[in-house]
């Protein structure tokens, strides 16, 4: 038992890739280059930016609720909340400007 375990580990197995026989290894070329050409003008990947108009009223939502979390909510922690709703507001107001600013933009 001990003479196959031998044989076993002393066998030498091949490292790495090979390619078998009868098939030739694929060309190492990189890719082909093509002479520089007008630029087309960039198209737009992936989804669509939304309206500026859903997200400016989005934006006035969330503000107006942050206003009335602050001025209706008698608890002392209501400035939790109504900062966070707040601030959600100003990130879609942001996010319906710089929709704005990149329609210009074209």
């Amino acid at each position: 038992m001990i003479g196959i375990v031998t044989a076993m580990a002393n066998r030498r197995r091949p490292t790495g890739r090979v390619t078998p026989k009868g098939t030739r290894p694929a060309e190492r070329g990189g890719p082909k280059r093509t002479a520089p050409s007008v630029v087309p003008e960039p198209v737009q990947v992936g989804r669509r930016p939304s309206r500026p108009s859903l997200l400016l009223a989005v934006a006035v939502a969330w503000l107006v609720v942050g206003v009335v979390i602050l001025t209706t909510f008698s608890a002392g922690w209501r400035f939790i909340p109504g900062v966070f709703a707040i601030g959600i507001g100003l990130f879609f107001a942001r996010a319906a400007a710089a929709t704005v600013l990149r329609r210009e933009h074209r």
